[in-house]
């Protein structure tokens, strides 16, 4: 049913990291939205620090990945510290197989959120700063949402969707009565910026764990580190500093830390918990409004970005009428498991890192250092499990399961080729003695169709692809010694198709390019 009377497409309630990718993906498909934010001005002090890869390839479709790297830092390395002992594992190139940027970078969250404001400002549109929702009323096909702007006023926008992209304590999420099972950790964490002479390069990262302290140091330019963790001795002070930790460990002169200078501190106490639902009706929650963790892997803001890259094509489909409700579903279906997997594993990281009780004690400053060596000794010489490691802790190795339909006949493939629902692996080739990437000019506009050794798809497979040619590219990669490797790593012998989602997911594939089971997906799926 067509509706008349719409302020705007979609409404995003918050203008943190997810909220601003779900505007900048909303740009990009040109779908109208307002963006409103209660605070007055972006925050300059902010806990998110490290951006990984599948972020960045979200960053890279958008035209700013190398902007992101040339105002962050690179690590180079982790040192690991159990008492007086350093360990050292290089992580420079730890995921080269696997994506173009097989690395962790260091960049403070509000110059990503700049990034994302500068891309916003050069299409033409802004962020509606200390504009509060106030409350909300959904329709069939509808949401009205009251609103209080800048100059204290109130009044109503009615969009299509609202986005609850309005943190832990979303005023979406509390409205539309979604629980927010979890719980919060006891031990309360310190978080600083400020300058510190650390026995690290400037390039590396520092865990150190010892009977007196356990903490992270991350570098940032400028001769500051973003230092956080727990300190035992001042737990049970009320009011804990920054002067404290600084005396800290200045009294412990073998710790080879000196802090100074200030920019921001904060103590706080970490948070585990995940909506009950990402959706409900015309409205959606992503980042912190539907789900927490602890700091434990740097996956917080990575993981709203995802949500909203992942919720934006799907909403543009659907608001152009080029995709069926049932995609809208698959929001929730594919991003709260993820959520909840991500939870589990950082939940149990963090009560090993930050247990109190005498087996994790015993386990974090003798067990773990004991194997230590033998650890670093096995990742240096096998690949296989750096490359699990990096795909574990980055979300490369991310895998949807929806109900949309996926493989529906194939069984051509080897156990070793990329199936739906998997992400597209970056794999390079050469063509006509030239190097190229799958990932070269994949946008986050249309589903991409790869056709490998065909230079045409069959007649009939090429008329269900004539009716959809907006909303589907396609790319020919022959069949030639360039090529060979890729051909075998996708398990493809001669010819064969992949069909990959505007976020670069694997949607279907087929070895004969069998158009009745590309046309139930497709009918499924799209319009």
């Amino acid at each position: 049913m067509a509706i008349t009377d719409i302020d705007v497409d979609v409404l995003i309630a918050g203008a943190g990291p997810a909220g601003l990718m779900m505007a900048c993906q909303l740009a990009m498909h040109n779908i109208s939205f307002r963006i409103i934010d209660k605070k007055a001005s972006p925050e300059i002090h902010s806990g998110a620090l490290i951006v990984h890869a599948p972020t960045l390839e979200i960053l890279q479709q958008m035209g700013i990945a190398e902007k992101a790297i040339a105002r962050g830092i690179i690590a180079k390395s982790i040192n690991i510290r159990f008492n007086r002992n350093i360990s050292t594992i290089d992580i420079s190139n730890a995921g080269n197989s696997l994506t173009r940027f097989p690395f962790l970078l260091m960049i403070e969250q509000w110059q990503t959120e700049n990034l994302l404001i500068e891309f916003l400002k050069e299409r033409g549109h802004v962020v509606e700063n200390k504009t509060e929702l106030l409350t909300f009323l959904q329709e069939s096909d509808s949401v009205t949402s009251e609103i209080r702007n800048r100059g204290g006023g109130t009044g109503l926008i009615k969009s299509r969707f609202l986005i609850g992209a309005d943190g832990k304590n979303s005023i979406v999420r509390k409205q539309l009565n979604i629980s927010f099972p979890g719980k919060t950790h006891q031990a309360r964490l310190f978080i600083t910026d400020c300058e510190a002479r650390t026995p690290i390069a400037k390039n590396e990262i520092l865990f150190s764990f010892t009977a007196e302290y356990t903490a992270g140091f991350f570098p940032l330019p400028g001769n500051r580190c973003r230092v956080d963790g727990m300190i035992p001795k001042i737990q049970k002070k009320e009011n804990v500093s920054f002067g404290d930790v600084k005396d800290f460990f200045a009294a412990n002169s073998g710790s080879g830390i000196e802090l100074q200078n200030p920019q921001w501190f904060s103590v706080f106490r970490s948070h585990s918990r995940c909506a009950a639902s990402f959706r409900q009706n015309q409205c959606f929650l992503v980042g912190d409004a539907a789900h927490v963790h602890s700091p434990v892997g740097a996956q917080g803001m990575n993981t709203g970005i995802q949500d909203s890259h992942n919720l934006a094509w799907k909403l543009a489909f659907f608001i152009r009428a080029n995709a069926s409700v049932d995609l809208l579903d698959t929001y929730e279906e594919e991003r709260r498991p993820l959520a909840l997997n991500i939870i589990r594993y950082t939940d149990f990281a963090y009560s090993l890192l930050t247990g109190k009780t005498f087996p994790a004690r015993l386990l974090r400053l003798k067990v773990i250092p004991l194997f230590m060596p033998l650890l670093l000794k096995r990742l240096k010489k096998n690949e296989g499990t750096r490359t699990h490691i990096f795909n574990s802790v980055s979300g490369i190795g991310a895998r949807y399961g929806s109900n949309l339909p996926q493989d529906l006949s194939n069984v051509n493939f080897p156990a070793h080729a990329p199936k739906p629902g998997e992400r597209l692996p970056c794999l390079g080739y050469e063509a006509s003695g030239k190097p190229f990437s799958l990932y070269n000019n994949l946008d986050s506009l249309t589903f991409h169709l790869f056709v490998f050794g065909k230079s045409a798809l069959p007649d009939v497979f090429q008329s269900v692809m004539d009716e959809r040619s907006e909303i589907i590219s396609v790319k020919y990669i022959p069949h030639e010694s360039g090529t060979q490797h890729l051909f075998e790593s996708l398990g493809i012998k001669h010819a064969g198709c992949y069909l990959v989602r505007p976020d670069l997911f694997i949607a279907w594939r087929s070895i004969d390019f069998n158009e009745t089971d590309f046309t139930h997906y497709l009918q499924k799926t799209l319009k």
